[in-house]
């Protein structure tokens, strides 16, 4: 998750202009650039945390956030809870296994 890809570069290429390669790739995907980039940074901070004891920040930099805060404020909103409550919970329901 490391490197910054810009869409200018992608779109490149594909041989597309930006706007067109976002509207394919919505149309493909059924959700934006951004959307897909931040789940999937979501996905691999969630990866992380289940199988590694690194900290919250260390795991935020890991998945391409910028810093802690931005890290958290993304995983609320597309999981629903906070990271330290996602991992307690996490954690709870697989050592009782």
């Amino acid at each position: 998750m490391h490197g910054r890809i810009r869409l200018s570069d992608i779109a490149r290429e594909c041989g597309l202009s930006v706007s067109h390669f976002a509207r394919s790739f919505k149309t493909s995907f059924g959700t934006s650039t951004h959307q897909w980039l931040m789940q999937r940074r979501v996905d691999h901070a969630k990866q992380l945390m289940r199988q590694t004891s690194m900290s919250l920040i260390d795991i935020a930099i890991q998945s391409g956030f910028n810093d802690q805060a931005a890290f958290t404020r993304t995983f609320h909103q597309l999981v629903g809870v906070s990271p330290g409550r996602w991992r307690r919970h996490y954690m709870t329901r697989h050592s009782q296994a």
